[in-house]
């Protein structure tokens, strides 16, 4: 391997800064380990490292592991907490060195990003990196002005490495993302055609919010249009991420009124990550040649018993937004306590008892078909956190250990289309539900 481990415990490298003729080397000597896990002491970096020391732990699984963070105290501290058989590899890396970053990213097959909040301003680089080294890339986030200005900048660079990039890997989109593949793939291999419309419904999430996505939203509120990828993606609507070649679609917006749903026969409220899940589904339509139906509405909502319920929703939606949006009620939320500062977050107890299921309906291009397939959480835990450090290690691992499974090409893709399958048959192994719905 390039790694060794100093009396500390800490792994540095013996290359130094590493130039694109040395890519063949590395490829001969192959890579040191299959993941690394950078932002490893971060609130979700943390529940990713412990699904790892749980599930692929060293020293009693074939899986080669580190943990990435600037401050050496806090990964020590944090892989003594793992307690795994063999210690776990450590590396101190910084984002904004490059040096330090361009190392780390060398000496592994993935590098799984939770080094946020927000992901915009710290991202971009580790991306490039993976893009010219061939590395492959994932992260949480749901940033859209990211993931528009990732594939603008080094789509070209990461499929001409091989690097597949992959943003949004966690309950932003993963289940959203792999709900409407299912039910589009479902709808093409029992009623031979496409679909007009896929719609999810979210009918059960429970589970927190950290600081850390507050204080991302507010960055993003704050900062507008300046944000990199920001101005790009807001000119091309409800299809911000569409890809070279995409040609937009019938979809207008991704906020929905409250009322009832003939498709899903049910009474629905607007979900608030709509707008980041649903342009990543459109995404995934374009960069499969529109498998799902050329002129494919996707729209995305919470399903709830009555109107009552649903004009409950849309009014705490509305009030949550307002809070955000105005300064002085956003301070008095936090000084009260009612909103989390960042490095906060949900409880053990609310990680453990929180769960999801989105329910993913198409309907076809033929009168009167419909496909239903299902993303739930099973074990996995609460959306926002403990289940999207399982999504996200998975997809990781999927990049690692099933590459040749995975799309031919790289480049900044979608779970959808870099996965499919493989993903699918990852996550129902690690304990979530997911699948296609009998006709």
């Amino acid at each position: 391997g390039i790694g060794r481990r100093t009396e500390q415990g800490v792994v540095t490298t013996s290359l130094g800064r590493i130039q694109p003729h040395h890519l063949i080397i590395l490829e001969r000597m192959g890579r040191t380990y299959d993941v690394v896990i950078l932002g490893a002491t971060g609130f979700t970096g943390q529940l990713a490292s412990e699904y790892m020391a749980r599930v692929y732990p060293i020293g009693k699984s074939n899986v080669r592991w580190a943990l990435a963070a600037r401050s050496k105290p806090k990964l020590q501290s944090l892989a003594d907490r793992l307690g795994t058989e063999k210690p776990v590899d450590l590396l101190i890396c910084d984002v904004t060195d490059l040096e330090a970053l361009e190392r780390v990213v060398a000496s592994t097959s993935v590098v799984v990003n939770y080094a946020g909040t927000p992901f915009i301003d710290k991202a971009l680089p580790v991306v490039e990196l993976c893009a010219k080294l061939g590395t492959h890339y994932c992260d949480i986030t749901g940033e859209i002005p990211l993931h528009r200005a990732s594939y603008d900048q080094f789509h070209k660079a990461a499929k001409a490495s091989g690097a597949i990039v992959l943003h949004g890997v966690g309950f932003d989109s993963v289940p959203s993302d792999i709900g409407a593949f299912l039910a589009a793939k479902a709808m093409r291999e029992r009623h031979g055609c496409g679909s007009v419309r896929i719609t999810g419904y979210l009918t059960d999430s429970s589970g927190g919010v950290s600081g850390g996505t507050i204080a991302t939203v507010l960055d993003l509120i704050k900062k507008g249009v300046k944000v990199p990828g920001a101005k790009e993606a807001s000119a091309l609507g409800a299809y911000p991420l569409d890809p070279l070649g995409g040609v937009g679609g019938p979809d207008t917006r991704d906020f929905a009124l409250p009322g009832y749903d003939s498709l899903g026969k049910m009474w629905t409220a607007p979900f608030v990550m709509a707008a980041v899940n649903g342009p990543v589904v459109r995404k995934s339509n374009a960069l499969s040649s529109y498998s799902y139906g050329k002129g494919c509405k996707y729209n995305e909502v919470m399903g709830v018993p009555s109107l009552f319920s649903a004009s409950i929703l849309t009014l705490g939606l509305a009030l949550f937004g307002l809070v955000l949006l105005l300064p002085p009620l956003r301070a008095l939320c936090f000084a009260l306590r009612l909103l989390p500062l960042p490095g906060e977050g949900p409880s053990r107890k609310q990680q453990e008892a929180g769960s999801f299921k989105l329910d993913v309906y198409a309907q076809g291009e033929k009168e009167g078909v419909v496909a239903k397939a299902h993303v739930h959480s099973g074990t996995a835990g609460d959306p926002g956190y403990k289940a999207t450090a399982l999504m996200s290690m998975e997809c990781a691992l999927a990049l690692a250990l099933q590459r040749d499974a995975c799309a031919a090409e790289g480049g900044v893709l979608t779970t959808a289309t870099a996965l499919g399958e493989v993903l699918v048959a990852r996550l129902n192994k690690a304990g979530m539900d997911i699948g296609i719905d009998a006709a």
